[in-house]
């Protein structure tokens, strides 16, 4: 018997009547039933079926089986595998321990619980951990789900901190986030300049029609493109799309809109114009929440690249 100081789990995995103790690499002993882990893991089935001579075993004569888990990791796996109370994780990473070790045991069922808790209880985790996860273990849908959630990252290609976890995925699965940001700020960036899907335009939002500051509009570049009637942008809303723009390509998604400084810069200009001035507010936020439904449904067609 090893001299290493040792402890008892709590219930349920302290029972007296257990045929075997699986021992932390903390010294935590977790008395357990070799049926209910056998239905659980295939590894483990096999593994109670080889001789046990040699290995520790305690006062009472039943083998000791030493494991190179953690007693936090071992208590949720196995709380997992028992019918009883799911875990409560502490942090992704205590998630991702248990992640690893229900892979390596081979333990299909306990995986997708684990991947379904891990959802369930950090749903506001760093979408670029979420993402990290999910590509490890080849959880797609959750993939695109943490992909889309980093839109509200800003220029995410650009370096900001190191992120260790980034070593837990391949470089195809980093550029592949990347190229959907991409993607995505492409997408968000049409969406203000043509303006296309905002036919026909409504009567009571007409931001470029403002004639004592009229020019020719992006909406209208070609000078052999006649300019219908005398509907020409004003400037103060000109210099606005030119600006929303730029920022929904670096940060594609819908917050964008709503804490651009251009867009309040873009309103103070146009109070101070007397022909807009009496709707410019209004017709401001009504088309401000057009672009935004818009994007987001630009945005929501663009997929992340699977295998």
């Amino acid at each position: 018997m090893s001299d290493e100081k040792t402890s008892t789990a709590q219930a349920p995995f302290d029972n007296p009547d257990c045929d075997i103790i699986l021992r932390s690499c903390d010294g935590v002993n977790f008395r357990v039933f070799k049926l209910i882990l056998s239905l659980a893991s295939p590894m483990f089935k096999v593994m109670f079926t080889l001789p046990q001579a040699g290995l520790q075993s305690d006062d009472l004569s039943v083998p000791v089986i030493p494991m190179t888990e953690t007693s936090t990791t071992m208590k949720s796996l196995l709380l997992l595998c028992y019918p009883t109370t799911n875990p409560t994780f502490n942090s992704l990473a205590d998630a991702k321990a248990v992640l690893e070790a229900a892979r390596k045991y081979d333990m299909g069922g306990i995986l997708s619980r684990t991947r379904d808790l891990v959802m369930a209880q950090f749903p506001s985790a760093d979408p670029l951990e979420l993402y990290i996860l999910s590509c490890r273990f080849g959880w797609q849908h959750h993939a695109q789900a943490a992909a889309a959630r980093t839109l509200d990252i800003k220029d995410l290609g650009i370096p900001k901190s190191e992120c260790a976890g980034l070593r837990d995925i391949t470089g195809l699965d980093y550029q592949r986030l990347l190229i959907y940001h991409h993607n995505c700020g492409v997408a968000a960036q049409a969406v203000p300049w043509s303006l296309i899907w905002l036919k026909p335009e409504p009567s009571d939002m007409y931001m470029w029609t403002c004639i004592r500051e009229a020019k020719r509009s992006p909406l209208n570049p070609s000078k052999s493109t006649p300019i219908q009637e005398s509907r020409v942008i004003a400037s103060w809303f000109d210099e606005y799309i030119v600006s929303i723009r730029m920022e929904l390509l670096a940060r594609p998604c819908e917050s964008t809109l709503y804490e651009s400084e251009s867009y309040d810069r873009a309103v103070g200009k146009a109070v101070t114009c007397s022909e807009c001035l009496p709707n410019a507010v209004v017709h401001m936020t009504k088309f401000r929440s057009l672009v935004a439904a818009e994007v987001k449904r630009a945005v929501g067609n663009v997929r992340l690249k699977a295998d």
